[in-house]
């Protein structure tokens, strides 16, 4: 069929046409283009797209319903009303007043609800980080614990902003486990002269029980009576939540038992201050130790001073930092380490743990500017959110509201809470955290990861957890790097047709420590073999190979050349021609790379005796022609396969 080439010009012409009148539209006189519309569209879907990356409100706030409210609320004021006594609890274990508890509880809520990517997070003080922060302030002016959050913050903003997050993968579940056990046992220790009505101040495990036991008998028993009766209150509330659940009771006790369950903190922190309170009204003194320094009226909104003044020195910036010392990089993973480890326990199970990073350290900077320790979210805090049905981050803002109001008005009724109590508060929340279940587990189905979590633990335990948590990340690197070095590459005799080869399957990438040791592998196995039999390398789960490794693969090669060797039959040259351009093999033991894929074949170069092959019939073309060669075949046969296989033979 003939077409005129002037009829195509006027199809083209007209379909020409026809496309400019598509992409305008008339109104009127004024003729509007579409392409720049598609274009806005797609600059403001990118804009909604970053800021939704970052202010993650966004991602959620629009589908918002009355459900959502209704749970929120009711987490959010339980939250908040146990947030007060958990961060009065908390403020005493770093060594500070109770009013710095509370100022670390209210900042942090308000910027989480905002920039926060995890649903049960409640941003406020916690016991873990008071524990590791008083390490590194223990005996120093209380401006240090505001410049150590500060420092905490921007270091994560930095982390957060190099796309940093990717660290907090080297730390195995093991080792958190380890972490969050050994923590709780040394929380519960430096609590027990709280409990006694002891008054002392040091670091480290070991020094706390040689100071406690040197000053047993200075323990007073109203403290320990009082602690040791807000303890057993604490347990048996704890025990209404499993009472509530039993279905034959009726939804109204089941509700109330719930949330008698929840405020257990609360209802103990009231309960005895009530009780100091009417005592101090019959009695000048009383006899156990009450918490002082209430902070009457919400703290100043200002920057952390960088030069601190005290009667024996002058702390310039410089010797603030040399005195913190890795405090500056150990706090701010301690505390994303926490709400990454809640962000695990949640049915999505992924975490942005850069956006993590930018959001804690933003609560941190925030939170120095109102003199707050640092933060970040809390076990205890996500096992009520998740039983109150929690549904977004906006419980942050109720928490948050709960917390200024108490500082607003209930700050001079805070004096009258028994610093026992507070102990009591702190011993059974982080009893939760303790876990000896998983260790026996392990024992029994992973020694490796039992190992990890042994030595996490006990080092946790003797040295500090800052340093247990560095020697656990040292150690699973250093496995992850003998696993990179020591890959597992299965070696078996195989047979096609009666003919034997030797099968050598890598289980992963080969990169340059590992070539060594599957150079060996080859190796051995051949000097073990009976006869010279050719290698077959399986590729096919090899997805990356660098320069090194390459290299590695060519001297492999040598290493199986026997160059004394002379061919027995002379062949076709196109018969067996490899893939790199090698006619014969000179008597040298063949080596067969199987299923590499293309782009790493190239980096590989030319050997005489190394083939490339993509399917099993090469395979048997390949030992059909080695087998002639060394003679393990005769001729007969070899022209019988070559018919069968497709290629020529030459017979002089």
């Amino acid at each position: 069929m003939v077409v005129n080439s002037s009829n195509k010009e006027k199809d083209f012409d007209g379909n020409k046409q026809m496309l400019k009148e598509d992409v305008t539209r008339k109104s009127g006189n004024n003729e509007k283009k579409i392409f720049p519309t598609f274009s806005k569209q797609r600059r403001y879907g990118k804009v909604r797209k970053l800021l939704s990356n970052r202010l993650r409100i966004l991602t959620w706030i629009d589908r918002y319903n009355w459900k959502w409210f209704v749970n929120d609320f009711i987490a959010g004021i339980t939250l908040g009303l146990t947030i007060i006594p958990e961060s009065i609890a908390c403020a005493l274990l770093a060594g500070l007043p109770a009013r710095y508890g509370l100022c670390s509880a209210f900042i942090g809520s308000f910027i989480y609800l905002v920039c926060g990517s995890i649903d049960t997070v409640i941003m406020g003080p916690t016991s873990l980080v008071a524990l590791v922060s008083v390490q590194f302030t223990v005996g120093k002016p209380i401006e240090f614990a505001f410049i150590l959050t500060f420092l905490s913050g921007i270091v994560q903003l930095i982390m957060g902003c190099l796309g940093m997050g990717y660290i907090f993968e080297f730390i195995s579940m093991p080792v958190i486990k380890a972490f969050s056990s050994a923590t709780a046992i040394l929380v519960m220790e430096s609590q027990i002269k709280v409990l006694l009505g002891i008054k002392y101040l040091v670091a480290g495990l070991v020094e706390s029980m040689k100071t406690l036991l040197s000053r047993y008998q200075e323990a007073n028993y109203a403290d320990f009576v009082m602690g040791l009766c807000a303890i057993m209150f604490l347990i048996i509330f704890e025990s209404f939540e499993k009472f509530s659940k039993r279905s034959k009771i009726n939804g109204v006790v089941r509700l109330l038992f719930r949330y008698l369950s929840f405020s257990r903190n609360t209802l103990i922190v009231v309960i005895t201050a009530i009780i100091s309170y009417i005592w101090l009204l019959h009695n000048s003194r009383i006899p156990y130790t009450l918490s002082k320094n209430a902070l009457s009226g919400l703290p100043n909104v200002t920057l952390p001073q960088f030069t601190v003044e005290t009667p024996e020195k002058t702390y310039t910036f410089w010797q603030i930092l040399t005195e913190l010392n890795v405090g500056v990089f150990v706090i701010p993973i301690i505390g994303v380490l926490t709400n990454i480890s809640i962000g695990k326990l949640t049915p999505k199970g992924v975490v942005d743990t850069n956006q993590e990073l930018l959001t804690v350290g933003l609560c941190n900077v925030a939170g120095s500017c109102v003199q707050s320790m640092p933060t970040s979210g809390a076990f205890t805090r996500y096992a009520i959110s998740k039983a109150c049905g929690l549904c977004t981050p906006l419980a942050n803002l109720y928490s948050g509201v709960i917390v200024l109001l108490a500082l607003s008005y209930l700050s001079p009724y805070f004096n009258f809470i028994p610093e026992a109590t507070l102990a009591a508060i702190l011993i059974c929340s982080i009893f939760t955290l303790l876990d000896f279940k998983l260790p026996w587990r392990l024992w029994h189905e992973s020694k490796r990861d039992f190992i990890v979590w042994l030595v996490c633990f006990v080092v946790c335990i003797v040295s500090g957890v800052e340093v247990g948590l560095f020697v656990s990340i040292i150690i699973n690197v250093l496995h992850l790097l003998y696993l990179w070095a020591r890959p597992e590459i299965a070696v078996k005799i195989q047979e096609i047709d009666d003919m034997q080869y030797i099968c050598v399957t890598p289980g992963n990438a080969i990169y340059f420590p590992a070539i060594n040791h599957l150079r060996d592998k080859v190796l051995k196995a051949t000097a073990q073999a009976k006869q010279r039999i050719p290698v077959v390398i399986d590729c096919h789960k090899i997805s990356g190979l660098d320069f090194t490794a390459a290299q590695g693969f060519v001297k492999l090669a040598g290493g199986l050349r026997h160059d004394t060797a002379e061919p027995d039959v002379a062949l076709d040259s196109s018969s067996c021609q490899s893939d790199n351009g090698a006619d014969g093999f000179a008597g040298d033991t063949l080596l067969i790379l199987y299923r590499m894929q293309v782009h790493l074949q190239k980096l590989i170069d030319n050997a005489e005796n190394l083939v490339f092959c993509e399917s099993e019939e090469k395979i048997r073309e390949f030992l059909t022609q080695e087998s002639l060669r060394n003679g393990f075949i005769n001729l007969k046969e070899h022209i019988r396969a070559s018919i069968d296989l497709g290629y020529k033979i030459e017979i002089e």
